[in-house]
């Protein structure tokens, strides 16, 4: 499941995640550009036009996916940058209470991207929100990942650093870390940092 499908950090890992075989449930509000998306692999690239912000939309989402397994979340609604805090929060939460049974039945893995540097009030209340869900979730997991805001700047190696590292975080060889954490991408360096609860 990748909700802000149409970032481009969004496109370059629903592309990779179909290549490597795997169904793909790629979310965004804006239809044509998801549509083209799910052209590139439609046998793998299922489009969903939703916007999250919308409580009957978060309730087609839950009922539509309430027994099936998710085995992974990949939430990049808060990269785009566009909308208020309390809109991107609501997009946030609301996708990771309509896939709650869905990620505990798969025992899945959820990565929230939080906005890097520019919208410290956001990244700051959905790491709030990491800390606040993730024992919801047992046995599924839940982190974070700081990354930067907008859609400026992400060149194709840039989508491959991070998506390798959204996609580290759902592999089962990071299962020794515990949920709750956010990380940050330390562009300039090629580490990552880690922080407990958001704090740091």
């Amino acid at each position: 499941m990748l909700s802000g499908a149409c970032h481009p950090l969004g496109r370059a890992l629903a592309r990779r995640l179909a290549g490597f075989g795997a169904l793909v449930v790629a979310i965004d509000r804006r239809a044509e550009p998801l549509y083209a998306l799910a052209k590139d692999a439609p046998q793998r690239i299922e489009p969903l036009a939703l916007d999250l912000s919308s409580a009957a939309a978060r309730g087609i989402l839950a009922e539509a996916w309430e027994r099936e397994p998710v085995h992974a979340l990949y939430d990049l609604s808060a990269l785009a940058g566009e909308a208020p805090l309390s809109v991107a929060l609501e997009r946030s939460a609301g996708i990771l209470e309509a896939l709650t049974p869905g990620l505990r039945a798969g025992r899945g893995r959820a990565v929230l991207a939080l906005p890097g540097a520019g919208k410290p009030a956001l990244a700051a209340a959905l790491a709030a929100l990491l800390k606040d869900r993730d024992a919801a979730l047992a046995p599924a997991r839940l982190h974070g990942l700081r990354l930067p805001a907008g859609t400026e700047g992400w060149t194709e190696a840039r989508c491959m650093s991070s998506g390798d590292l959204m996609l580290a975080l759902t592999h089962p060889v990071t299962r020794g870390l515990a949920g709750g954490r956010v990380l940050t991408e330390r562009a300039e360096t090629g580490t990552t940092g880690k922080e407990r609860d958001g704090d740091g």
